[in-house]
Protein backbone atom coordinates (compact mmCIF):
# COMPACT_ATOMS: atom_id res chain seq x y z
CA UNK A 1 0.00 0.00 0.00
CA UNK A 2 1.50 3.34 -1.07
CA UNK A 3 0.83 6.25 1.27
CA UNK A 4 1.05 9.87 0.13
CA UNK A 5 1.18 12.89 2.41
CA UNK A 6 -0.46 15.98 0.89
CA UNK A 7 0.63 19.27 2.46
CA UNK A 8 -1.78 22.10 1.65
CA UNK A 9 -0.15 25.53 1.97
CA UNK A 10 -2.81 27.64 0.22
CA UNK A 11 -2.70 29.10 -3.27
CA UNK A 12 -5.24 29.33 -6.07
CA UNK A 13 -6.16 25.65 -5.87
CA UNK A 14 -7.75 26.26 -2.46
CA UNK A 15 -9.29 29.66 -3.15
CA UNK A 16 -12.90 30.78 -3.00
CA UNK A 17 -14.36 34.16 -3.84
CA UNK A 18 -14.52 36.38 -0.73
CA UNK A 19 -17.17 39.06 -0.02
CA UNK A 20 -15.07 41.63 -1.89
CA UNK A 21 -15.09 39.50 -5.02
CA UNK A 22 -11.41 38.52 -4.74
CA UNK A 23 -9.95 35.02 -4.48
CA UNK A 24 -8.58 33.97 -1.09
CA UNK A 25 -7.41 30.52 0.14
CA UNK A 26 -9.62 28.60 2.57
CA UNK A 27 -8.32 26.98 5.78
CA UNK A 28 -6.89 23.47 5.57
CA UNK A 29 -9.79 21.65 7.18
CA UNK A 30 -12.24 23.24 4.75
CA UNK A 31 -10.03 22.39 1.79
CA UNK A 32 -9.75 18.75 2.87
CA UNK A 33 -13.54 18.47 3.00
CA UNK A 34 -13.68 19.92 -0.50
CA UNK A 35 -11.10 17.43 -1.82
CA UNK A 36 -12.95 14.50 -0.25
CA UNK A 37 -16.06 15.57 -2.16
CA UNK A 38 -14.26 15.40 -5.50
CA UNK A 39 -14.86 12.47 -7.89
CA UNK A 40 -12.44 9.63 -7.21
CA UNK A 41 -10.92 11.03 -4.01
CA UNK A 42 -13.46 10.07 -1.34
CA UNK A 43 -12.29 8.09 1.66
CA UNK A 44 -8.69 9.32 1.24
CA UNK A 45 -8.20 6.97 -1.68
CA UNK A 46 -7.78 7.36 -5.43
CA UNK A 47 -10.28 5.52 -7.58
CA UNK A 48 -8.59 2.99 -9.91
CA UNK A 49 -5.55 2.91 -7.60
CA UNK A 50 -6.69 0.53 -4.87
CA UNK A 51 -3.22 0.38 -3.29
CA UNK A 52 -2.86 4.15 -2.98
CA UNK A 53 -4.04 6.29 -0.06
CA UNK A 54 -3.48 9.92 0.87
CA UNK A 55 -3.49 11.96 4.05
CA UNK A 56 -3.73 15.75 4.16
CA UNK A 57 -1.94 18.16 6.46
CA UNK A 58 -1.73 21.95 6.56
CA UNK A 59 -0.37 24.91 8.47
CA UNK A 60 -2.43 27.15 10.74
CA UNK A 61 -1.94 29.98 8.24
CA UNK A 62 -2.74 29.53 4.55
CA UNK A 63 -0.85 31.66 2.05
CA UNK A 64 -1.12 33.09 -1.41
CA UNK A 65 2.26 32.17 -2.85
CA UNK A 66 3.05 35.84 -3.43
CA UNK A 67 3.47 36.00 0.36
CA UNK A 68 5.83 33.01 0.60
CA UNK A 69 9.24 33.71 2.15
CA UNK A 70 12.39 31.62 2.68
CA UNK A 71 11.17 30.98 6.23
CA UNK A 72 8.13 29.25 4.71
CA UNK A 73 10.42 27.07 2.56
CA UNK A 74 12.09 25.85 5.73
CA UNK A 75 8.73 25.28 7.43
CA UNK A 76 7.65 23.07 4.50
CA UNK A 77 10.92 21.12 4.61
CA UNK A 78 10.62 20.59 8.35
CA UNK A 79 7.05 19.37 8.07
CA UNK A 80 7.96 16.83 5.39
CA UNK A 81 10.92 15.59 7.42
CA UNK A 82 8.74 15.19 10.49
CA UNK A 83 6.57 12.60 8.70
CA UNK A 84 9.18 11.28 6.26
CA UNK A 85 9.28 7.70 7.52
CA UNK A 86 5.47 7.37 7.53
CA UNK A 87 4.85 7.94 3.80
CA UNK A 88 6.07 6.80 0.40
CA UNK A 89 5.70 10.14 -1.36
CA UNK A 90 4.73 13.74 -0.74
CA UNK A 91 2.64 16.38 -2.49
CA UNK A 92 2.94 20.08 -1.66
CA UNK A 93 -0.05 22.10 -2.83
CA UNK A 94 1.25 25.61 -3.43
CA UNK A 95 0.30 28.79 -5.22
CA UNK A 96 1.74 29.00 -8.70
CA UNK A 97 3.30 32.46 -8.55
CA UNK A 98 6.32 31.43 -6.49
CA UNK A 99 6.10 27.63 -6.79
CA UNK A 100 9.32 27.38 -8.80
CA UNK A 101 11.21 29.24 -6.05
CA UNK A 102 9.88 26.93 -3.33
CA UNK A 103 10.45 23.75 -5.33
CA UNK A 104 14.01 24.88 -6.08
CA UNK A 105 14.65 25.67 -2.43
CA UNK A 106 13.36 22.29 -1.20
CA UNK A 107 15.81 20.54 -3.54
CA UNK A 108 18.66 22.25 -1.66
CA UNK A 109 17.10 22.02 1.81
CA UNK A 110 16.44 18.26 1.57
CA UNK A 111 19.59 16.56 0.27
CA UNK A 112 19.35 12.80 0.53
CA UNK A 113 15.77 12.44 -0.70
CA UNK A 114 14.77 8.87 -1.49
CA UNK A 115 11.11 9.63 -2.21
CA UNK A 116 9.28 12.02 -4.51
CA UNK A 117 8.28 15.48 -3.29
CA UNK A 118 5.82 16.80 -5.86
CA UNK A 119 4.73 20.44 -5.92
CA UNK A 120 1.46 21.20 -7.65
CA UNK A 121 -1.37 23.69 -7.73
CA UNK A 122 -3.65 25.18 -10.33
CA UNK A 123 -4.40 28.22 -12.43
CA UNK A 124 -8.11 28.05 -11.48
CA UNK A 125 -9.56 27.08 -8.06
CA UNK A 126 -10.85 23.58 -7.35
CA UNK A 127 -14.29 25.06 -6.62
CA UNK A 128 -14.66 26.25 -10.22
CA UNK A 129 -16.27 23.95 -12.77
CA UNK A 130 -13.84 24.72 -15.61
CA UNK A 131 -10.54 24.19 -13.80
CA UNK A 132 -7.22 22.42 -14.03
CA UNK A 133 -7.18 21.83 -10.28
CA UNK A 134 -8.61 18.32 -10.02
CA UNK A 135 -6.44 16.89 -12.80
CA UNK A 136 -3.31 18.41 -11.28
CA UNK A 137 -4.21 17.24 -7.78
CA UNK A 138 -4.98 13.65 -8.80
CA UNK A 139 -1.96 13.52 -11.09
CA UNK A 140 0.36 14.75 -8.35
CA UNK A 141 -0.94 12.20 -5.83
CA UNK A 142 -0.64 9.35 -8.32
CA UNK A 143 2.86 10.37 -9.37
CA UNK A 144 4.00 10.74 -5.75
CA UNK A 145 2.59 7.32 -4.90
CA UNK A 146 3.70 5.35 -7.94
CA UNK A 147 6.92 6.81 -9.36
CA UNK A 148 10.10 6.31 -7.31
CA UNK A 149 11.64 9.63 -8.32
CA UNK A 150 14.09 10.62 -5.54
CA UNK A 151 13.85 14.36 -5.99
CA UNK A 152 11.73 17.48 -5.74
CA UNK A 153 9.42 17.92 -8.74
CA UNK A 154 6.67 20.11 -10.11
CA UNK A 155 3.62 18.39 -11.61
CA UNK A 156 1.49 20.57 -13.83
CA UNK A 157 -0.71 19.91 -16.86
CA UNK A 158 0.43 16.28 -17.30
CA UNK A 159 4.17 17.04 -17.04
CA UNK A 160 6.45 16.05 -14.19
CA UNK A 161 9.34 18.52 -14.13
CA UNK A 162 12.47 18.71 -12.02
CA UNK A 163 11.58 21.35 -9.45
CA UNK A 164 14.79 23.35 -9.68
CA UNK A 165 14.55 23.39 -13.49
CA UNK A 166 10.97 24.65 -13.61
CA UNK A 167 9.57 28.13 -14.22
CA UNK A 168 6.11 29.57 -14.47
CA UNK A 169 5.76 30.47 -18.13
CA UNK A 170 2.11 31.47 -18.48
CA UNK A 171 -0.17 33.41 -16.16
CA UNK A 172 -3.40 32.11 -17.70
CA UNK A 173 -3.12 28.87 -19.67
CA UNK A 174 -3.38 25.52 -17.89
CA UNK A 175 0.10 24.70 -19.23
CA UNK A 176 1.51 27.18 -16.74
CA UNK A 177 4.91 25.59 -16.12
CA UNK A 178 7.80 24.44 -18.24
CA UNK A 179 11.38 23.31 -17.85
CA UNK A 180 13.11 25.34 -20.56
CA UNK A 181 16.52 23.69 -20.34
CA UNK A 182 15.74 20.16 -19.15
CA UNK A 183 13.36 17.39 -20.35
CA UNK A 184 10.31 16.35 -18.29
CA UNK A 185 10.95 13.51 -15.84
CA UNK A 186 7.64 11.92 -16.86
CA UNK A 187 4.52 12.70 -18.86
CA UNK A 188 1.09 11.51 -17.78
CA UNK A 189 -1.54 10.46 -20.31
CA UNK A 190 -3.35 7.19 -20.96
CA UNK A 191 -0.03 5.75 -19.85
CA UNK A 192 2.72 7.29 -17.73
CA UNK A 193 5.83 7.82 -19.86
CA UNK A 194 8.86 7.70 -17.57
CA UNK A 195 12.02 9.52 -18.58
CA UNK A 196 14.16 7.61 -16.09
CA UNK A 197 17.59 8.38 -17.60
CA UNK A 198 17.07 11.97 -16.42
CA UNK A 199 16.09 11.11 -12.84
CA UNK A 200 18.58 11.82 -10.09
CA UNK A 201 20.21 8.68 -8.67
CA UNK A 202 19.28 7.35 -5.26
CA UNK A 203 21.49 8.92 -2.58
CA UNK A 204 24.16 7.02 -0.74
CA UNK A 205 23.70 5.75 2.81
CA UNK A 206 25.79 8.58 4.24
CA UNK A 207 23.13 11.17 3.35
CA UNK A 208 19.98 9.13 2.75
CA UNK A 209 16.93 10.49 4.55
CA UNK A 210 15.77 6.94 5.08
CA UNK A 211 18.22 6.98 7.99
CA UNK A 212 16.77 8.46 11.19
CA UNK A 213 20.09 9.99 12.26
CA UNK A 214 20.45 11.74 8.91
CA UNK A 215 16.94 13.14 9.28
CA UNK A 216 17.75 14.39 12.77
CA UNK A 217 20.88 16.11 11.50
CA UNK A 218 18.94 17.67 8.65
CA UNK A 219 16.26 18.96 11.03
CA UNK A 220 18.95 20.54 13.19
CA UNK A 221 20.49 22.15 10.11
CA UNK A 222 17.11 23.53 9.07
CA UNK A 223 16.65 25.00 12.54
CA UNK A 224 19.98 26.82 12.21
CA UNK A 225 19.14 28.02 8.70
CA UNK A 226 15.81 29.40 9.86
CA UNK A 227 17.57 31.41 12.55
CA UNK A 228 20.14 32.74 10.06
CA UNK A 229 17.64 34.13 7.54
CA UNK A 230 17.09 37.39 9.41
CA UNK A 231 20.76 38.37 9.12
CA UNK A 232 21.06 38.85 5.35
CA UNK A 233 19.26 39.63 2.10
CA UNK A 234 19.48 38.18 -1.40
CA UNK A 235 18.26 40.42 -4.22
CA UNK A 236 17.40 40.02 -7.90
CA UNK A 237 18.48 42.80 -10.26
CA UNK A 238 17.13 42.86 -13.83
CA UNK A 239 19.54 44.66 -16.15
CA UNK A 240 18.06 47.00 -18.76
CA UNK A 241 19.35 49.56 -21.25
CA UNK A 242 20.50 52.67 -19.41
CA UNK A 243 20.60 51.14 -15.92
CA UNK A 244 22.36 53.55 -13.58
CA UNK A 245 25.18 52.77 -11.22
CA UNK A 246 23.25 54.46 -8.41
CA UNK A 247 20.40 51.97 -8.86
CA UNK A 248 22.84 49.07 -8.66
CA UNK A 249 24.51 50.48 -5.56
CA UNK A 250 21.19 51.12 -3.85
CA UNK A 251 20.15 47.49 -4.27
CA UNK A 252 23.48 45.80 -3.62
CA UNK A 253 24.91 47.92 -0.81
CA UNK A 254 21.90 49.86 0.49
CA UNK A 255 19.62 46.95 1.41
CA UNK A 256 18.77 46.14 5.04
CA UNK A 257 19.68 43.61 6.24
CA UNK A 258 22.78 43.74 4.08
CA UNK A 259 22.72 41.88 0.80
CA UNK A 260 25.05 38.89 0.73
CA UNK A 261 23.93 37.60 -2.66
CA UNK A 262 22.44 38.94 -5.86
CA UNK A 263 21.05 37.33 -9.00
CA UNK A 264 21.84 39.55 -11.98
CA UNK A 265 19.43 38.97 -14.86
CA UNK A 266 21.82 39.87 -17.62
CA UNK A 267 21.43 40.16 -21.37
CA UNK A 268 21.86 37.16 -23.68
CA UNK A 269 24.71 34.89 -22.68
CA UNK A 270 25.40 36.84 -19.48
CA UNK A 271 26.29 40.28 -20.79
CA UNK A 272 25.91 43.72 -19.26
CA UNK A 273 26.86 47.34 -19.88
CA UNK A 274 30.55 48.25 -20.00
CA UNK A 275 29.92 51.67 -18.48
CA UNK A 276 32.74 52.13 -15.92
CA UNK A 277 30.43 53.46 -13.19
CA UNK A 278 28.13 50.45 -13.58
CA UNK A 279 31.06 48.02 -13.39
CA UNK A 280 32.52 49.90 -10.41
CA UNK A 281 29.21 49.52 -8.56
CA UNK A 282 29.28 45.75 -9.14
CA UNK A 283 32.94 45.52 -8.15
CA UNK A 284 32.26 47.45 -4.94
CA UNK A 285 29.53 44.99 -4.03
CA UNK A 286 31.86 42.04 -4.64
CA UNK A 287 34.51 43.71 -2.48
CA UNK A 288 31.88 44.11 0.26
CA UNK A 289 31.27 40.34 0.19
CA UNK A 290 28.21 40.13 -2.06
CA UNK A 291 28.10 36.99 -4.23
CA UNK A 292 26.94 37.97 -7.71
CA UNK A 293 25.30 35.39 -9.96
CA UNK A 294 25.36 36.08 -13.69
CA UNK A 295 22.05 34.66 -14.94
CA UNK A 296 20.42 35.32 -18.28
CA UNK A 297 17.05 37.01 -18.56
CA UNK A 298 16.40 34.83 -21.62
CA UNK A 299 14.22 31.83 -20.86
CA UNK A 300 16.19 29.20 -22.79
CA UNK A 301 19.92 28.72 -23.18
CA UNK A 302 22.85 29.34 -20.88
CA UNK A 303 25.31 31.92 -19.66
CA UNK A 304 28.69 31.28 -21.25
CA UNK A 305 31.34 32.86 -19.02
CA UNK A 306 33.98 34.69 -21.02
CA UNK A 307 32.21 34.40 -24.37
CA UNK A 308 31.86 38.18 -24.76
CA UNK A 309 33.87 41.19 -23.67
CA UNK A 310 30.62 42.46 -22.12
CA UNK A 311 30.41 39.44 -19.80
CA UNK A 312 30.22 40.13 -16.08
CA UNK A 313 32.86 37.63 -14.97
CA UNK A 314 35.52 40.34 -15.00
CA UNK A 315 33.96 42.01 -11.96
CA UNK A 316 33.69 38.72 -10.08
CA UNK A 317 30.20 37.51 -11.04
CA UNK A 318 29.71 33.74 -11.11
CA UNK A 319 28.32 32.31 -14.33
CA UNK A 320 25.04 30.47 -13.72
CA UNK A 321 25.19 28.34 -16.89
CA UNK A 322 21.58 27.19 -17.57
CA UNK A 323 20.29 27.54 -14.00
CA UNK A 324 16.92 29.28 -13.74
CA UNK A 325 16.80 32.60 -11.87
CA UNK A 326 14.47 30.95 -9.34
CA UNK A 327 16.97 28.18 -8.64
CA UNK A 328 19.87 30.62 -8.53
CA UNK A 329 18.07 32.77 -5.96
CA UNK A 330 16.97 29.82 -3.83
CA UNK A 331 20.42 28.25 -3.92
CA UNK A 332 22.06 31.48 -2.79
CA UNK A 333 19.61 31.80 0.10
CA UNK A 334 20.09 28.19 1.20
CA UNK A 335 23.89 28.27 1.06
CA UNK A 336 24.14 31.60 2.85
CA UNK A 337 21.68 30.45 5.52
CA UNK A 338 23.83 27.36 6.00
CA UNK A 339 26.64 29.65 7.17
CA UNK A 340 28.96 29.47 4.17
CA UNK A 341 31.13 32.53 3.61
CA UNK A 342 31.30 34.37 0.29
CA UNK A 343 34.22 32.39 -1.10
CA UNK A 344 32.59 29.06 -0.24
CA UNK A 345 29.27 30.14 -1.75
CA UNK A 346 31.04 31.27 -4.93
CA UNK A 347 32.68 27.85 -5.16
CA UNK A 348 29.39 25.96 -4.71
CA UNK A 349 27.11 28.03 -6.93
CA UNK A 350 28.44 26.77 -10.31
CA UNK A 351 28.38 23.14 -9.14
CA UNK A 352 25.27 20.98 -9.66
CA UNK A 353 24.10 20.06 -6.14
CA UNK A 354 20.65 18.73 -7.05
CA UNK A 355 20.56 18.58 -10.84
CA UNK A 356 19.87 22.30 -11.14
CA UNK A 357 22.45 23.14 -13.81
CA UNK A 358 24.55 21.74 -16.61
CA UNK A 359 28.23 22.74 -16.57
CA UNK A 360 29.27 23.86 -20.05
CA UNK A 361 32.97 23.66 -20.87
Amino acid sequence: MARVYVLYTGGTIGCVTNPDGALAPVPGSEFERLVLSMPGLSGHGVRDYKDLTWTMGWFDRTLDSSNMTPADWIAIARRLLSVYDEYDGFVVLHGTDSMAYSASALSFLLPGLTKPVVFSGSQVPLTFTLSDALANLVGAIVVAGTLPVPEVCVYFDTKLLRGNRSSKVDANRFAGFDSPNFPPLATVGSVVARNEPYWLPMPGAAVSLDDAENRARRLAALEAQAAALAAFSVVILWLYPGIRASTVSAMLTGTSPAAKGAVLLAFGEGNGPTDPDFLDALAAAVKAGVVLMDNTQVQRGAVLPGAYATGLGAVGAVGAYDMTPEASYAKLVCLLAAGLDASAVKAEMPKPLAGELTVID
